[in-house]
Formats: C-alpha cells, sequence, structure tokens
C-alpha cells in the first residue's frame, strides 16, 4: 500500500502549471477521458491517458509543467 501526504492545496491543470514546483504529483481526472501532457519549457515531451475518476501520481522536473481538462493535480510525498 502507498501512502500519500499531501504537500499543499489541489490546483487546476487547465493552464500549464508546475504545481508549486512539486517532483511529486497526485493528478485525478474529474471528467471524461483525457490526456495529461508534460512540458519543459514550453515543450511538450510526454502525455498519457488518465481515465475518469481514475487518479495517477507522477514524477516530473521541479520547473516541469503539467496540463489536462478536467484534472485536479496537488504535490505529494509517499510512503511505501
Amino acid at each position: 500500500m502507498i501512502i500519500l501526504k499531501p504537500q499543499g492545496t489541489e490546483v487546476s491543470l487547465s493552464a500549464n502549471t508546475t504545481v508549486a514546483n512539486s517532483t511529486l504529483v497526485r493528478v485525478i481526472n474529474t471528467g471524461a477521458l483525457g490526456a495529461l501532457t508534460f512540458a519543459n519549457a514550453g515543450v511538450t515531451y510526454a502525455n498519457l491517458t488518465v481515465s475518469n475518476t481514475q487518479y495517477v501520481v507522477v514524477q516530473k522536473a521541479a520547473t516541469d509543467t503539467l496540463q489536462g481538462s478536467n484534472m485536479l493535480a496537488v504535490p505529494v510525498a509517499w510512503k511505501n
């Protein structure tokens, strides 16, 4: 079991955001099937599909941004 510890306030990913410059982020899709996009310096380098009501925990560089329609994100720490 993974235990997540929120490290801030949940934010919308409707626009590119660094999610408080965090490196570990929990993202939940609150709408229809959608793509989570990763970018660095404005250049998209990856994306992944997040199903409706599914959440994922992603690792990224502090300066990387995330974007996704109907998605919320919060910086987290974890314990395994």
